[in-house]
């Protein structure tokens, strides 16, 4: 790819096209503990850079971009050639047959087809004939004849024009950008998925963190209790209590233990590392920190603006409109009745061997021949019309009924998409609205539980509390701090949504795209 997304103008800063064994730009390796410190722009990048599936998708571009220059083949001109031999053997009933004849005849030229339909054939053709016995009523035997002649073919009605021959060519132009549509859509989706993939490691990693610090505590809370049961100020029971609650931490901790490592496959994943198990070990330790923004959010009107300009889905859909008005416009013209103008200029020429004349050889009678196509002894031309239309035409009327309605149901299908995107934004602007609000409640929860418990066991320090109360505080204290964190982390991936609605997510991050230019070589500008 080398910089460049499926051959459009988008490019990914300058991580694109690094080898797969290349280390992530700007990560941090640790080879002792086989850790990488990986920021959200890195993962990203990463991810867009390795991931198979937007690979596979550029190979299936890159297959319909050579549609095109096949498409073009139909103006290429041809050369053909044919040679045909001829011998046989036949009874006579009169003297003026030959029972035997010996033929042969062959050619070759130049033939195609020009881009307003003109079909051209300039050919060159020569024959030979000879009977056996030689007839003294004849005066050649052997006869060599040959032609050189022009044909042409215009169409005047059905079949005329450029947009029905370059139609093929054009339609091949619009499903490659069509293709260039789909495939920076599939882009930004890949770009919300790392995303989310990275928010949500790092939602792991901290209700792990949130569960080894419960497991500390907990487990601080059995020595301490046992200690006041050494001392007797203090039943079995409570500690029993606080060795039970230390299980349970352990068994939190295993269990988030094992969501990081369910988050770090699934970032892992995206980046698609391959098949060897080595590549898929290692710890994923995340940089960047999900913050709220300060800065309020857009309003609808300029969100849905930005999205009609910059949604790929909805070019795919246009290129599907424009497409649909060239199959119109073909299928107009295929109501027409055919009318071609047909022409044709030749010379020609004619040499044989005359009954008890000196002797000539093949060679030199084929001399004489062109010669007298090279002199223009001999010219002929023709000029006329072919006209034919089916009765009913009926094959024609259904297809100019089908490009109707195929011309509706594209109109209707990018009606229904600007209505879908303007659904889309609507529900990601509460979204992020609706984030936002929960973080904050959730912060405010969890500084309320932090004093609660820091009261709690001062109360407990003099013996105005119970085990079980402590216990109960510190499980509303880690509760609020795992919901501060899926909070955050959602409000980030909320505003990922609303900058995917918005078509603008994966240029956050370096990546550019606009519609595809005409490539070279092809038709309609």
């Amino acid at each position: 790819m080398d910089g460049v997304i499926a051959g459009t103008v988008v490019a990914l800063m300058t991580t694109w096209g690094l080898p797969q064994d290349a280390a992530i730009e700007g990560a941090k390796t640790t080879e002792s503990t086989k850790t990488v410190e990986l920021s959200l722009d890195d993962c990203v990048r990463e991810v867009l850079r390795g991931n198979l599936s937007l690979k596979l998708a550029e190979i299936d571009r890159a297959a319909r971009v050579a549609s095109v220059t096949e498409a073009l083949g139909a103006f290429d001109p041809e050369l053909y050639a044919n040679l045909n031999s001829a011998n046989g053997d036949e009874p006579t009933a009169s003297s003026f047959q030959a029972p035997s004849n010996q033929s042969m005849s062959g050619g070759g030229g130049l033939r195609g087809l020009l881009r307003n339909g003109l079909s051209y054939d300039l050919g060159y053709a020569l024959s030979y004939n000879r009977q056996s016995p030689s007839n003294s009523f004849f005066d050649f035997n052997p006869t060599l004849s040959s032609d050189l002649a022009l044909n042409l073919t215009q169409p005047l009605l059905r079949g005329f024009g450029e947009t029905v021959t370059e139609a093929p060519v054009e339609q091949a132009r619009l499903f490659v950008e069509r293709d260039d549509a789909d495939f920076f859509a599939r882009v930004q989706e890949t770009t919300f998925l790392a995303v989310q993939a990275y928010w949500q490691l790092v939602r792991a990693r901290r209700e792990r963190d949130t569960a080894q610090s419960a497991l500390a505590v907990a487990e601080e809370l059995v020595r301490n209790n046992q200690k006041r049961l050494d001392a007797g100020v203090m039943t079995r029971l409570d500690v029993l209590t606080a060795q039970a609650e230390a299980a349970r931490r352990r068994e939190t901790l295993i269990r988030s233990g094992n969501g990081v490592s369910r988050a770090e496959d699934a970032v892992k994943s995206l980046m698609s590392p391959g098949a060897d198990p080595a590549a898929w070990r290692g710890e994923l330790v995340p940089t960047s920190e999900p913050q709220l923004r300060a800065e309020p959010l857009p309003s609808e009107e300029d969100v849905v603006e930005a999205a009609f300009a910059s949604r790929s889905d909805l070019r795919a859909l246009e290129v599907d409109l424009r497409a649909a008005d060239l199959d119109l416009e073909v299928a107009e013209n295929g109501q027409r009745s055919r009318l071609d103008l047909v022409g044709s200029y030749s010379y020609a020429g004619l040499a044989g061997k005359q009954a008890g004349g000196s002797s000539k050889n093949n060679i030199d009678l084929a001399g004489e021949s062109l010669a007298q196509i090279r002199d223009r002894e001999f010219d002929r031309w023709s000029l006329g019309f072919d006209f034919s239309r089916p009765i009913g035409n009926r094959t024609a009327d259904a297809g100019m009924r089908r490009s109707e309605l195929a011309k509706e149901r594209a109109v209707m299908a990018l009606l229904e998409r600007r209505m879908l995107i303007v659904e889309e934004l609507r529900r990601t602007i509460r979204d992020v609205a609706d984030a936002g609000a929960a973080f904050e409640a959730a912060k405010q929860a969890r500084l309320l539980a932090e004093e609660q418990y820091q009261a709690e066991l001062v109360r407990l320090e003099n013996e105005h509390s119970t085990t079980f109360q402590v216990r109960e505080v510190q499980r509303d204290l880690f509760e609020a701090l795992d919901r501060e964190g899926a909070a955050i982390t959602a409000y980030e991936t909320s505003y990922a949504a609303l900058d995917k609605a918005r078509g603008e997510l994966a240029q956050k991050y370096g990546v550019r795209w606009s519609a595809r230019a005409p490539a070279e070589g092809t038709i309609r500008e």
